[in-house]
């Protein structure tokens, strides 16, 4: 019940105009809230409470209320309940909104707080979106927990939190080139899954919820994730090829592949979505080049690598929007 008064009352607060005040329960012994918009006639308040609360914080809020104001107070009560039924005693109550916390829906609404019901519809499509926005990016979530899981095995192999032990990620599976060549070649594929550093971590999987949300969406998942891999397996082959002596961890590769496959789309839809557009994803790569290449330790190769096959693979793959657009 907290959780949802805690949101009813932002919403009231936030885009209603409503503001808070307090008031001291006996029977809770402890101060609650009221909701309160007025005008120069009324006041219009709002508490919540549950099923088993309700007659009595009702009584205690407008008693306090009337401490306050002397104009006409409209007070209305919304009851969570976890059941899926109206209690007869609220049936045709004017200022009583009944709400199913197992059900997430109003059972019942008097005519006092039928304003009270665009708050509810408003919540419910604000978590309606919060959850198509996880399903939307599954698969970018999926990625980030499992560069995360991972990365917390190697915190606890380095006992480091902040940074990895170099010999627990070549145990772990980074890229070293004269293991790859001794047959170790599945190195080329989890090194793009490790990290030698919280710091490392954190900006990986930043940069990789950002563009990643923007290729899930446009490519759908299955080609996101054929992307992705070979994109991070384009990236440590450029790496093995042109920097033989590195041991290299990171899902950077994979990510500029993404940043590739988001500029091929850009370019073949460049007069639909516009220049603005691809301008900021050259912006984004340009700016990750000179961080690149401005900072030690950073494998540059792996970068350009993953651009170019992950490029190379979103022109093989095409987007979902291909139809759409054309």
């Amino acid at each position: 019940m907290k959780k949802f008064e805690d949101k009813f009352f932002n919403i009231l607060i936030n885009r209603y105009g409503f503001y808070i005040k307090d008031y001291f329960s006996s029977s809770k012994n402890e101060n609650r809230w009221v909701a309160i918009s007025e005008n120069e006639n009324y006041a219009y308040a709002v508490i919540v409470c549950d099923e088993m609360e309700a007659t009595l914080l009702y009584s205690e809020a407008y008693e306090s209320l009337k401490k306050v104001f002397t104009k006409p107070i409209a007070l209305n009560v919304v009851i969570t309940t976890k059941s899926n039924e109206v209690a007869q005693e609220y049936l045709g109550q004017y200022n009583k909104l009944i709400y199913s916390l197992s059900e997430e829906r109003v059972l019942y609404s008097g005519d006092g707080c039928k304003p009270l019901l665009q708050v509810y519809e408003y919540m419910s499509k604000k978590e309606q979106k919060h959850r198509n926005r996880f399903k939307d990016n599954k698969l970018t979530y999926i990625l980030i927990g499992i560069n995360v899981l991972i990365y917390i095995l190697t915190a606890i192999m380095s006992r480091d939190v902040f940074n990895s032990n170099t010999y627990v990620l070549i145990r772990l599976g980074a890229k070293v080139n004269e293991l790859i060549n001794r047959g170790q070649v599945w190195r080329l594929l989890t090194c793009a899954f490790l990290h030698g550093g919280i710091m490392h971590l954190v900006f990986n999987m930043y940069a990789l919820k950002i563009i990643g949300s923007e290729v899930e969406y446009v490519f759908g998942r299955k080609k996101y994730l054929i992307i992705y891999l070979m994109a991070a397996l384009g990236g440590s082959l450029f790496s093995y090829i042109l920097s033989p002596y590195s041991i290299s961890v990171g899902a950077s590769g994979a990510i500029f592949g993404l940043l590739g496959a988001m500029l091929v789309f850009g370019v073949k839809h460049r007069d639909k979505i516009g220049k603005s557009y691809m301008m900021n994803i050259i912006q984004v790569i340009i700016i990750n080049v000179i961080i690149g290449v401005s900072l030690s330790n950073i494998d540059n190769y792996a970068h350009l690598g993953g651009l170019i096959i992950g490029g190379i693979t979103a022109l093989i793959v095409k987007s979902n929007l291909e139809k759409s657009f054309n």
